[in-house]
């Protein structure tokens, strides 16, 4: 018994030591690490600190700027963009992971409105890469049953221009909508979209755009990487995050000079007008065609925004501010769609135009843009795929300055009254249909 307690005590003393010996020899192998470590850890470090720094920097360029100073209102709205700028960032730059295993994630959503965000759009965005040239993606899902549907890559530290774009027109689905499209280096038959080799990351991006609310919805969609089936994931690297922490500090120092340069632009038109149709160009969709113009509003007044039918899959008319983000358009009736022949939102009058009133108050029509969120701010008109490009290019919407107490006398007379009881549907169904689209929301 007592050599028991002797050899018990012994082999506790002895594991004891070895224990110790075992942890001392662990803590003096970490606290040697190799010099490329180190390094890495240093740039990773680095690269956080400049991403805040750059975040300082573009909320001083916001305060400096002429649409800071427009008014109260905008002087908030700056920081709603510098915090959904930040969210972007974060969540997708940075959280998005390199494209290994990617996912697609909401790009916008109710809470996050920048970038001229449209509220008939709903956004999803994927991360990618090709940086040896052999990375191959697919893409599954469904259409759905919205006006319009495609695919944009971009570069992720420069979403400006589309590195190749796929739109439905231009894609083959099956009798109930599904799809499959490949991402790769080298063409291959069927629905595919160019992955060029890079050393930049990619971001992949599906636009689902609804030109009726209470009729379409938007379809489903999955991406995953060729040979990633099955195969764990390795740890994150110091080298990868930094390089995705830089890429996302990049898209931050963009945005400090482009919307306050944006907006001055904008700000140089005639009040109360709006241009001609041109295409979107590097900002936006290919194949996009847009109407921009600022209005100064006064809380008796109304802007008739009058349109003609357009051929084209889809068309939108929606406010936002002089930072480019739409007001809280789920719970404001802030945007409407026209054309399709009377298919889409607006009412069609029988002299074959459509009539949309921008005003602070109620109009008590059906189309009504509500700009009671910004009293000066920004119209913005989309015209999406199927169109004619020199008839939408020589096609300028026609706009008209009136006393809100006036505005039946400018108005075709087979426009209905529309109630505030109706208007409280109408505002139900809005706020049905975002809360259908955005489920993760």
């Amino acid at each position: 018994m007592l050599f028991n307690l002797i050899n018990r005590r012994y082999t506790k003393m002895v594991s004891s030591v070895l224990l110790t010996g075992l942890l001392s020899a662990c803590a003096n192998t970490a606290a040697i690490p190799s010099p490329d470590k180190v390094a890495d850890q240093q740039a990773l470090e680095q690269a956080w600190a400049e991403f805040y720094i750059a975040l300082g920097n573009v909320e001083q360029q916001f305060r400096d700027s002429s649409i800071y100073q427009r008014d109260p209102q905008h002087r908030i709205e700056a920081y709603e963009l510098l915090a959904g700028i930040t969210n972007a960032a974060m969540s997708g730059a940075i959280a998005g992971g390199d494209g290994s295993y990617p996912h697609f994630r909401n790009l916008l959503d109710p809470g996050k409105r920048i970038g001229i965000d449209n509220p008939d759009t709903y956004y999803r965005a994927a991360n990618v890469s090709n940086k040896d040239g052999e990375n191959v993606y697919i893409i599954t899902g469904n259409r759905g049953t919205t006006a319009d549907f495609l695919l944009e890559l971009f570069e992720a530290a420069n979403p400006q221009g589309a590195v190749s774009v796929l739109d439905d027109n231009h894609m083959t689905f099956d009798a109930d909508g599904n799809f499959s499209v490949i991402l790769s280096k080298e063409q291959v038959a069927g629905n595919w979209m160019e992955l060029p080799q890079q050393r930049q990351d990619l971001i992949v991006i599906a636009r689902y755009t609804h030109a009726n609310w209470n009729t379409e919805s938007a379809g489903n969609i999955t991406i995953k990487r060729i040979g990633s089936e099955g195969v764990a994931s390795q740890p994150y690297s110091a080298v990868a995050l930094t390089e995705r922490i830089n890429n996302a500090t990049s898209m931050v120092k963009r945005q400090g000079t482009f919307w306050p340069d944006f907006a001055d632009k904008i700000s140089w038109l005639s009040e109360n007008t709006l241009i001609a149709f041109r295409p979107t160009g590097d900002i936006g969709i290919l194949g996009q065609y847009n109407s921009v113009g600022h209005y100064d509003l006064q809380e008796d007044e109304a802007l008739i925004i009058k349109l003609p039918e357009i051929e084209s899959d889809y068309n939108g008319l929606h406010s936002m501010n002089y930072w480019a983000a739409s007001p809280d358009w789920v719970n404001k009736q802030s945007s409407v769609s026209w054309g399709r022949n009377g298919q889409a939102q607006a009412y069609k009058s029988t002299d074959g135009y459509y009539y949309i009133v921008a005003s602070p108050k109620d109009p008590g029509i059906q189309d009504w843009v509500d700009t009671s969120s910004t009293p000066t701010g920004v119209l913005m008109l989309r015209i999406q795929s199927g169109v004619d490009d020199k008839l939408i290019t020589s096609t300028t919407p026609e706009t008209t300055l009136v006393k809100l107490s006036e505005l039946r006398q400018h108005l075709p007379v087979d426009i209905p009254l529309f109630t505030a009881e109706q208007r409280k549907q109408q505002l139900t169904q809005r706020q049905k249909h975002a809360a259908q689209r955005y489920q993760t929301w």
